[in-house]
């Protein structure tokens, strides 16, 4: 009677528990946002610092379930141990930024002492990062086995109890992505979001110990489950967890090659990678929650043949599925356009359209990934002689493990090699093993397994062989980004834009992005894209390029060390590599792919790498900064992507430009460039202010008016002198360059001035600054992608306008001209008020006053 009314209450407390773990799926997934993004800010945004977290992390949830398989059928108290889980994870998620600040010290320590080479620092650095995710990993991957041995009562439930348990985990996870990457971080930033994760974990602890008490858990633990017909399966155990292994690495490989194509339809921001994750995970969990039910129905009619034959049928389906859709991936940049052009009036985020061409692409596959996991289960119960937990703690195990190989292929391998094409084509190939794998289990004659292999090897060459459409210039346009340049948001004009105007030199899809290079067939400008968006280019973007390595010498004092970051087109690298007073620079680059691509603008970058005091360091900006030691350069160039790309942003920050601070010498310069197109007036203000609370003394300058600013910072007082500004035209490689932006003088440099650190003051005002933790421009400038910005910022800067000061009347007269030309009257007219104050009726000046005058006064009457 006692054993009946315990069995009552566990049936009873199974829709509580799944509430439980919902949220639990939830906060595991808020958490691996947050702690991705704080290992970045030490271990970097390389390829293989982003592999190396996610080793880290899926080897702990391997471990977690690998573990959980010796104890779980063992446990008396079942639900209280998964509170002690939860509970554990919730603290040590408290504790974990006070142990990523103690690793940091020797993360330094043996990089600046061992001078290892990459493959021991790698390992190093997967060493350590295995250590800091241990704890939380291993406890997030042990609560499914765990579970499930308590939900399920009988045999003939298994694959449905399994499946809900494991659907309602990854739904909870599509709650996380959504919370997290929408709501929680903008909304409290990354502190204040783990705290309220820990609080869940901490309700999710305690009202698991309640539920516990109440189901009155204890005595011997639950009985052995017995099998309620279908044949012995124990000689296929280890077929399952090779097949299981085989579909974690298929689904992660599917998973990194979808996201690089959804990037060059979607962007690179965070909300983007964050909609890619949610359409993803909801496949999933819908698919593991029907495939349970479904694993129990086939289990009871056809056996475990049956469930086998399903788990082939499954994972071909997938091949299927992921081939067809293959063959429409050129149809994509068309389709965000047609939901461009039906939600034109509403050009905020627009995330909804987005969702669902991630829907589109992803979901489908991810439904049959979801139910493969339910079938392994329930395919391999019966050979497990009862011991539930441990069964489903070896096939998560394996499956999370076959994750991290298809993580560490594709990202390392595959998209490299093979393009995301090739990798979609190998993801397919492995899940056609799979198939062969579970069908040879059920036709276990050697001519059925041969007739078996041999169609898996001609459906696997046969795919190798096929072509599905990909044209290069069509599927890197930056959709996304130039979509509201069209006049018609057709195919057409795509096209148009894309592709017949222009002939492709170079295509390529590195490791952490797809690297593009084109010329004009009309103009003849050469530019270069990352996921589609132009960073670089031989004429509109010359100003900026030349000038923010330019610039900083009209302050420096016989500087030695540079270091650029940023390799793009080369042109500013090799702008910097012109002075020659410089006896060491170096240039970080992120993507190998780059290297090959600034060859292509070697008739306008002067051939930087070819330089004997340039040195290329293949990393990303910040890791290579925090590695280096203080008081290194003289020179700081940084001209990165924009800072609303994820990775990106993290060159923006406060933290990041206090780091380069102590990395600069005392009379130093860092010189920053920064957008004012697609950004608010008050994310620009922030990245001023920022920047302002930072460097006690700036100088701003507008390289293209309503497009790029320059702001430069330093420890010291930073003073024009014309000495140095015409020192800057004493050579003929110098006076050339300058000769191609226009600019023939020191004045007309000078003419780019916007503002020094008080002007900067009160553009500023009370904003607040954009930190690390709460990354307000990331998450802010995206909402503003399809709006022109550029100038309602400058007329912000606009609000605070100051030129440069002369002592000398001739000196300000020149200044004044320089401004004339480019018919800014009001900073003309502002360096004439001043030289009147101190030479009352110069004549020149005088005159020069009343002609600007007028000419300000008609162009304020639209004359």
């Amino acid at each position: 009677m006692d054993e009946l009314l315990k069995g009552m209450r566990r049936s009873g407390a199974i829709p509580l528990l799944s509430l439980l773990f919902f949220f639990s799926g939830a906060t595991s997934l808020v958490y691996q946002t947050i702690w991705a993004r704080e290992l970045h800010l030490v271990f970097g945004t390389s390829s293989y610092a982003i592999a190396t977290v996610l080793a880290a992390f899926m080897g702990g949830l391997a471990l977690g379930g690998f573990w959980m398989a010796r104890h779980a059928d063992r446990l008396k108290k079942p639900l209280l141990a998964y509170g002690l889980l939860e509970l554990a994870i919730g603290l040590y998620a408290l504790l974990f930024p006070l142990l990523l600040q103690w690793a940091k010290p020797l993360y330094l320590e043996f990089y600046r002492t061992a001078s290892p080479s990459p493959l021991v620092f790698g390992l190093f650095q997967f060493l350590l990062l295995s250590l800091l995710l241990l704890v939380p990993t291993t406890c997030m991957g042990a609560t499914l086995p765990l579970l499930t041995r308590f939900v399920s009562e009988r045999m003939g439930s298994v694959g449905g109890r399994v499946g809900m348990l494991y659907g309602v985990n990854t739904l909870g996870a599509v709650l996380g992505v959504g919370l997290a990457g929408f709501y929680l971080l903008p909304g409290f930033g990354l502190k204040k979001t783990l705290y309220i994760a820990a609080a869940g974990n901490f309700i999710l602890g305690a009202s698991a110990w309640a539920l516990s008490r109440r189901v009155g858990e204890g005595g011997s633990p639950p009985e052995v489950l017995s099998e309620e017909g279908g044949e012995d399966l124990s000689q296929g155990l280890r077929s399952l967890l090779w097949i299981a292994a085989l579909a974690g690495c298929a689904a992660l490989i599917y998973e990194l090659a979808w996201f690089r194509l959804l990037t060059l339809i979607l962007g690179a921001s965070t909300y983007a990678f964050s909609t890619m994750l949610l359409a993803f995970l909801m496949g999933i969990a819908l698919g593991g929650w029907v495939g349970g039910p479904l694993s129990d129905r086939i289990r009871s009619r056809k056996g475990g043949g049956g469930v086998l034959f399903s788990i082939g049928l499954v994972q071909v389906g997938i091949g299927l599925l992921s081939f067809l859709m293959m063959l429409l991936y050129q149809e994509f940049p068309v389709l965000y356009l047609r939901l461009y052009d039906a939600n034109a009036d509403n050009l905020g985020l627009g995330w909804g359209r987005q969702i669902w061409l991630a829907i589109v692409l992803m979901t489908p596959p991810a439904l049959l990934m979801g139910a493969t996991f339910s079938l392994l289960v329930r395919a391999g119960v019966g050979a497990a002689g009862g011991s539930l937990g441990a069964h489903v703690g070896r096939v998560y195990g394996a499956n999370t493990l076959g994750s991290l190989v298809g993580a560490v292929l594709a990202g390392f391998f595959l998209l490299p090699a093979v393009n995301v094409i090739g990798a979609v084509k190998f993801a397919i190939a492995v899940n056609l093993i799979a198939a062969s794998l579970a069908f040879s289990r059920v036709f276990r004659s050697v001519w059925g397994r041969a007739k078996i292999g041999a169609m898996a090897l001609i459906c696997v060459l046969g795919l190798w062989q096929s072509n599905p459409p990909w044209d290069p210039a069509f599927m890197t346009s930056g959709v996304y980004k130039y979509v509201q340049d069209l006049d018609n948001p057709t195919r057409e004009d795509l096209w148009d834009f894309a592709v017949r105007d222009y002939d492709l030199l170079y295509y390529k899809e590195g490791r952490t992005t797809v690297v593009t290079v084109a010329q004009s067939k009309h103009s003849g400008n050469i530019w270069m894209a990352n996921n589609g968006k132009v960073e670089a280019s031989t004429t509109v973007d010359m100003p900026t390029q030349v000038l923010v390595s330019h610039l900083p010498f009209l302050f420096l004092e016989n500087p030695k060390k540079a270091v650029v970051i940023g390799l793009a087109s080369g042109i500013t690298a090799g702008a910097v590599s012109l002075h020659k007073e410089l006896t060491s620079i170096e240039v970080v680059e992120l993507e190998p792919a780059i290297i090959k691509a600034s060859h292509f603008f070697d008739d306008f970058n002067h051939r930087p790498l070819e330089d004997p005091r340039v040195e290329l360091v293949l990393n990303d900006g910040r890791n290579h900064i925090l590695l280096s030691e203080e008081n290194r350069w003289d020179l700081v160039v940084a001209e990165p992507s924009n800072p609303w790309i994820t990775g990106v942003s993290n060159l923006f920050t406060l933290e990041f430009w206090q780091l380069g601070k102590s990395r600069l010498s005392e009379k130093g310069v860092w010189s920053q460039w920064v957008q004012l197109y697609g950004m608010a007036p008050d994310d620009l203000r922030s990245l001023l202010a920022t920047f302002r609370e930072v460097f006690p003394y700036v100088r701003l300058f507008a390289t293209i008016e309503d497009s790029d600013l320059v702001m430069l910072g330093s420890k010291q007082p930073m003073v024009f002198d014309m000495v140095k500004a015409s020192a800057l035209f004493s050579t003929g490689d110098l006076r050339a360059e300058f000769k191609e932006i226009d600019v023939n003088n020191p004045y007309d440099l000078l003419v780019f001035y916007r503002m020094d650190e008080s002007g900067v003051a009160k553009v500023v005002g009370d904003v607040g600054f954009n930190t690390d933790d709460n990354m307000r421009v990331e998450y802010s400038a995206p909402k503003q992608l399809y709006k022109s910005t550029g100038q309602a910022n400058i007329r912000t800067l606009m609000k605070s306008p100051q030129v440069p000061e002369f002592t000398s009347v001739q000196q300000s007269i020149k200044m004044a001209k320089a401004f004339g030309d480019i018919e800014d009257w009001v900073r003309g007219m502002i360096v004439l008020k001043r030289l009147l104050e101190q030479n009352p009726g110069h004549p020149e000046a005088s005159l020069l006053w009343r002609y600007y005058r007028a000419q300000f006064e008609r162009s304020q009457n639209g004359g």
